[in-house]
């Protein structure tokens, strides 16, 4: 499975999972199941439980922040980890002042700290919320480190602290009556703002996920969902025992999973699946580059043996045969014959070496016409005046994405299919069929079928083993997977024509 469909299989999953969240806490609200007051030592025990998930959840979310912060540098990151690491000291505060535990937390279990301490995570959540909704992945600085982490990890502790400790508590939320009519002014204020806050850090980060696609974003505006859905139950609620209190904790710490699901995918999975393909591929190039460099030595072995064993064959000849005789003309032909291909191999070894120092620089358009004339030129050169004819229409427009050795992709295969030809004289026809992305070059040319092993090698992605190489189909490969072009090979056994098929980004 490719990476970016990984991605989408991962986004999906997170939506299911959070439609599947949404639809538990809209029913418990609908049914009237969140407002039923329960009793304190039954409230207290699932409140402990969830406390501590939420604690779990948040040291997650800045353990996993604090990998992908130390790999990316992005303030989001940096952020996140601030906010998992708030949220663990905030809950057992929280959990410390709340009217539940009044049992074995006498001296600081209060309705109206408690409340208070509801709005320090307000102070938590509001600044990391719109920074993140316009930070995206802009790098951190010395300067913006500073301030968050004075802010993160300084101020807002002490904030959190000041209102757990305070003799009496700092603000009063609301009255003893509970709910939206006992909100007090700076209550309502606050509980106002908050869920203004969220539903337009929700808006940002709706647009910012349609412009990125990120999963990242997309978490964190689903976090933000469930935080809105949390916000309803806890502003709604008129007694500190009813299970909506444990439904917005619940939203919290169900934002949070998703969080760290998607961190430990991103920090962890993804980064260990990135070196693996690595490792995998320089593995691949390592076993390619030996079978390249043996591949060369028994052809150079091969071929300069020959030559050499030619010229001595030719040299003791002269000894007995006479001049301008038949004996004497055939050696001579064999020797001019044996030289062209020991010149034809030193220049395909120049030009592969050519590919191989040349980076892979940016494609530009080149004009085919041009590219062709070029290689039919130089094939020339190599093979003779008069070895092969080519025929093609007026490709002046035709425009493909290459570099300057596009040229070595058609001069291969003109040698290539010059060696395997059944004439005299080889007779090359080139076509074009245009495409709405791609053109489509067909070079076609009668010769011997080309050998099925030979036919997988160029098609297929990957380099096999255990077959005979062809330095110019060798040649013709390394290009075009530079240009991230296609090769097709088909013959049509009627006619013995073989046809090379090959399709280039316009």
């Amino acid at each position: 499975m490719k990476e970016d469909q990984k991605n989408k299989w991962i986004d999906r999953m997170l939506v299911l999972f959070f439609l599947f969240l949404l639809f538990f806490f809209v029913i418990m609200g609908l049914t009237g199941y969140a407002w039923i007051i329960v009793s304190d030592a039954k409230f207290s025990f699932w409140f402990t439980i969830l406390t501590i998930i939420l604690a779990v959840s948040a040291g997650a979310v800045a353990t996993y922040s604090f990998v992908a912060y130390s790999q990316t540098r992005e303030l989001q990151h940096l952020m996140l980890i601030l906010l998992g690491f708030n949220i663990v000291v905030w809950s057992f505060l929280y959990l410390l002042t709340h009217p539940s535990t009044e049992a074995w937390s006498t001296t600081f279990s209060d309705r109206d700290r408690n409340r208070t301490l509801g709005m320090a995570l307000v102070l938590i959540i509001i600044p990391v919320i719109l920074l993140n909704s316009f930070s995206g992945e802009k790098k951190s600085n010395s300067v913006l480190t500073s301030i968050l982490a004075g802010w993160g990890a300084i101020v807002m502790p002490i904030i959190s602290l000041w209102f757990f400790f305070s003799p009496v508590p700092v603000f009063q939320m609301t009255t003893p009556a509970g709910g939206i009519e006992g909100l007090t002014q700076i209550g309502l204020i606050i509980s106002v703002g908050y869920l203004i806050i969220q539903i337009l850090a929700f808006i940002r980060f709706i647009f910012r996920w349609k412009e990125t696609r990120n999963t990242i974003d997309l978490t964190l505006l689903l976090f933000l969902a469930l935080l809105l859905t949390g916000t309803i139950f806890i502003i709604i609620l008129w007694d500190p025992l009813q299970v909506a209190e444990l439904l917005w904790i619940a939203t919290i710490i169900a934002g949070f999973l998703l969080i760290s699901v998607v961190q430990f995918s991103t920090s962890v999975i993804q980064p260990h699946r990135v070196l693996e393909k690595l490792v995998e591929q320089r593995t691949r190039e390592l076993k390619l580059s030996k079978r390249e460099s043996e591949f060369y030595l028994n052809m150079w072995s091969h071929k300069m043996g020959n030559l050499l064993q030619g010229l001595v064959s030719y040299l003791d000849i002269l000894e007995y045969a006479a001049q301008n005789s038949e004996d004497d003309k055939k050696t001579r032909d064999k020797a001019k014959d044996l030289s062209r291909e020991a010149n034809i191999l030193n220049q395909q070894v120049i030009k592969l070496s050519k590919v191989k120092e040349s980076p892979r620089k940016v494609l530009w358009p080149v004009n085919l016409a041009e590219i062709l004339r070029e290689a039919v030129q130089t094939a020339r050169e190599l093979l003779g005046e008069n070895s092969f004819t080519l025929e093609y229409k007026d490709f002046d427009n035709v425009i493909i994405k290459a570099d300057d050795l596009l040229p070595l992709v058609f001069q291969s295969l003109i040698a290539f299919h010059s060696k395997n030809r059944i004439d005299d004289k080889q007779r090359f026809t080139i076509e074009i069929e245009p495409d709405e992305n791609f053109e489509s070059i067909i070079i076609t040319s009668r010769g011997k079928r080309i050998p099925e092993e030979l036919k997988l090698f160029m098609e297929s992605d990957e380099h096999m083993d255990n077959i005979a190489l062809d330095l110019d189909l060798f040649t013709t490969k390394l290009l075009l997977s530079r240009y991230q072009a296609k090769i097709k090979c088909a013959r049509n056994e009627e006619t013995s024509e073989n046809s090379c098929i090959l399709s280039f980004s316009k």
